[in-house]
């Protein structure tokens, strides 16, 4: 699929959340839980907020480098990025919805990352003493909502780039099977994957009642975005599903699969992650 009217309208949605993102992370994003706990020497469920901010902030600088990929064209690389990006979306949600794996989402990955804890060849998390103090979770195990509908296709469309999986050899072989690095895959797909993720991130975490804006205007312009990207998406979806009909028997399940998946994705944006009202989509 080549549409070069739906790729500019979708870059210019991508740069849109570039610049409200960048300017949410310098006047919002800052370590509640980490200064509160400084203070009392307790942790409080702001650690939530943290976490949210850490992740917003991770995907925000993914969506730079991703605009500069779509550029030269490298759109495998890209869904990896997207895979890393949808990650964050999903821990944010389900450490917000199940405050108590705080030391799970926070705790654990510092102590693992300096080594003060150790991970064990099945996925337990040991310390310095030798105890299990938890177990590593899958990010099949954050899935909630509707994200649920549409996630073990998604995920298992965008997993095989991130590691060396010859299913995926057609995206470096040219015409005359060939192997190229000018080849450009999915130029539209990729693209609406990015935007898709992204709205999901931003919607929950910039989009809630009782978030710090810097200005009535820019509260009204973020909301405004949200809209304007989760009506384009549903608009979008019919003409990618109607590019994975064939009658190329030896694609048959693959282009069923992705038909599946992508009218998963259509009912998930109905879905309500923040406080932007969904009545545009009736």
């Amino acid at each position: 699929m080549e549409n070069i009217d739906y790729r500019e309208q979708l870059d210019k949605f991508i740069n849109k959340f570039i610049f409200r993102s960048r300017g949410f992370v310098s006047y919002a994003a800052h370590l509640y839980g980490f200064s509160d706990l400084l203070h009392t020497g307790e942790k409080n469920s702001k650690f939530t907020y943290d976490h949210e901010y850490f992740n917003f902030t991770k995907s925000t600088k993914t969506l730079i480098s991703i605009r500069e990929l779509l550029k030269i064209g490298n759109n495998e690389d890209v869904f990896i990025l997207i895979r890393s990006m949808f990650e964050n979306y999903l821990s944010s949600r389900y450490l917000n919805e199940n405050e108590h794996f705080i030391e799970q989402l926070i705790t654990f990955p510092i102590n693992l990352f300096t080594a003060t804890y150790n991970l064990g060849e099945t996925g337990e998390i040991i310390n310095r003493e030798g105890e299990k103090v938890g177990e590593l979770i899958n990010p099949s195990g954050f899935k909630t909502g509707k994200d649920k509908l549409y996630y073990y296709k998604f995920y298992g469309f965008l997993s095989p780039f991130t590691h060396s999986n010859f299913g995926i050899v057609d995206c470096y072989l040219d015409k005359h099977l060939s192997f190229t690095v000018e080849k450009e895959n999915y130029p539209i797909l990729v693209r609406f994957f990015t935007l898709f993720v992204f709205t999901k991130t931003f919607e929950h975490i910039v989009t809630v009642e009782g978030e710090d804006f810097i200005g009535n205007r820019t509260e009204i312009e973020c909301y405004k975005l949200v809209e304007e990207s989760i009506k384009f998406q549903d608009k979008i979806i019919p003409v990618l599903i109607d590019e994975f009909k064939s009658d190329n028997e030896q694609l048959k399940f693959y282009y069923k699969r992705m038909r599946e998946m992508l009218k998963e994705m259509k009912k998930s944006l109905r879905e309500e992650l923040g406080s932007v009202k969904k009545d545009f989509l009736d």
